[in-house]
């Protein structure tokens, strides 16, 4: 409900100019270094920011510059302490230091297509005079109960090239749902569709991974 502020972080939808979809090409990283922060559904992820190779969440809102951005948790497996081998755990996010805890043979799973579009809620109302300018993401964090992201976009709305996501387009559902479901462009908590913007997805950056 883009009424009510309650981010979810950024959810797949689809691939920007109408390139083929089918839900996303999804990749899966391990970790076997300790997490210090939970991994939850929605949030960005890097890799090698910290350990060479190692999937770790993105804290704050990347930029052009910054490096080892591969996209989006949509969910992690991995198998408890004493688990039996070879019956995996599928969760919405992996809470924090999961290696000290016993956990073995973690995955984190990430939408990674650097043309996907995403669903985030705003922390403020955004119009369609917004559409093409670019935002920053906020409120890093999670919910242990949903296992969904917190992020969501700025309220500030600026066309600075650097920043991380670049608005393609406002969640207008009362003209698609007859307005049953209460998610429009302008209200308090817009619900928008982005992408992040172009340098911010290793894919689409020269440079390697920090380690």
């Amino acid at each position: 409900m883009s009424t009510v502020a309650a981010p979810y972080g950024l959810k797949p939808l689809s691939l920007i100019g109408g390139q083929s979809f089918t839900g996303g090409t999804i990749r899966e990283y391990l970790l076997t270094t300790n997490n210090t922060a939970a991994i939850f559904n929605g949030d960005l992820v890097a890799l090698g920011v910290a350990v060479a190779g190692q999937p770790t969440v993105v804290a704050a809102t990347p930029t052009t510059s910054s490096t080892g951005v591969v996209g989006v948790c949509v969910g992690v497996r991995y198998q408890l302490a004493g688990q039996q081998l070879g019956y995996p755990l599928y969760a919405q996010y992996l809470p924090a230091n999961a290696v000290t805890a016993g956990y073995t043979n973690i995955f984190i799973r990430v939408v990674e297509d650097p043309d996907q579009l995403y669903q985030v809620q705003s922390q403020g109302s955004v119009g369609y005079g917004s559409i093409g300018k670019t935002v920053a993401l906020a409120n890093f964090g999670g919910s242990t109960t949903t296992g969904n992201s917190t992020v969501a976009l700025s309220s500030t709305i600026a066309n600075t090239s650097a920043l991380a996501c670049k608005i393609v387009d406002l969640v207008n559902s009362s003209s698609t749902f007859g307005g049953n479901f209460p998610s429009n462009p302008g209200d308090a908590y817009t619900d928008c569709i982005v992408k992040l913007n172009f340098g911010v997805h290793q894919y689409y950056q020269s440079a390697g991974t920090a380690n």
